[in-house]
């Protein structure tokens, strides 16, 4: 079990309407749970993942697990208890509720796409932790209209050393995004490209084994003069849709990267 873990029990108790998890990710094998029965469940509003794994006790399945998924798209609205009392077979845990990500994350993951593929001597690289934001309710819900917010980051230092520094920014579900990277640094240019990655269940890097991640180069790099802007606009119908976007940087900056994402398609 993961934490930080918050105990839908105390949100019962004390008469709270709902049970909200909402926490960052510390491994692709997060797992949270909730000892309460709920009547309605919805992926939250500042949720990086886009699908989320619902599993709960069923005498009529294999193992006694029944699973069902959630997204922005498509809650579930319909009672679903905590069975408390009995087991899961074979593991014999708790018939709790059980939560986890339906979307892949890969905090080993390391750029391989040419040309700016990944450097292990010279270069470095830091991820954006996805966030979980699952609601469940414990009263009736008529209907639900699942739908995350809007989400914005800013970064203006970086990190850079000898090499290339790699910056990967969740995207999971999302249809739209508007970058803007503005080159602060008054006497060196800064290269700037993008990549899109879809996750893999793959082969150890670290391993020396070749990674098979599939990527996609958004923005090839280029180097963006001082006091130069360079904008981009990424939509599902024209550049796909992609677990996390891979921004790289060969300078510390200043240089402000504003990025904008959206599920609508059309902003």
């Amino acid at each position: 079990m993961s934490y930080p873990q918050p105990s839908a029990d105390q949100y019962a108790i004390k008469g709270n309407q709902l049970f909200r998890l909402n926490t960052l990710l510390t491994s692709p094998g997060d797992i949270y749970q909730s000892q309460q029965s709920g009547q309605a469940f919805a992926v939250g509003p500042e949720s990086d993942i886009s699908n989320v794994n619902i599993a709960y006790l069923d005498d009529q399945v294999p193992n006694f697990m029944a699973q069902t998924v959630i997204s922005p798209q498509r809650a579930f609205v319909g009672r679903i208890d905590a069975r408390n009392d009995s087991k899961f077979a074979p593991a014999q845990r708790p018939g709790v509720i059980l939560f986890w990500a339906g979307d892949i994350y890969d905090p080993n993951y390391r750029p391989n796409a040419l040309p700016e593929r990944f450097n292990a001597v010279t270069d470095a690289i830091q991820f954006v932790a996805p966030r979980i934001d699952v609601i469940e309710y414990f009263k009736p819900q008529a209907s639900l209209g699942p739908a995350r917010e809007n989400k914005e980051f800013v970064f203006q230092n970086y990190p850079v050393t000898t090499g290339k520094f790699f910056l990967v920014v969740p995207y999971y579900g999302r249809k739209y995004c508007y970058i803007e990277f503005t080159n602060r640094n008054q006497v060196t240019a800064n290269t700037f490209g993008i990549v899109g990655v879809n996750y893999a269940i793959t082969q150890d890097v670290f391993l020396g084994l070749t990674p098979y991640h599939q990527e996609r180069t958004l923005l090839a790099p280029a180097a963006v003069a001082a006091n130069a802007q360079v904008q981009q606009i990424l939509t599902a119908s024209v550049d796909g849709m992609f677990d996390a976007l891979v921004f790289n940087f060969t300078d510390a900056g200043p240089a402000p990267l504003r990025i904008i994402m959206s599920d609508d398609g059309g902003a």
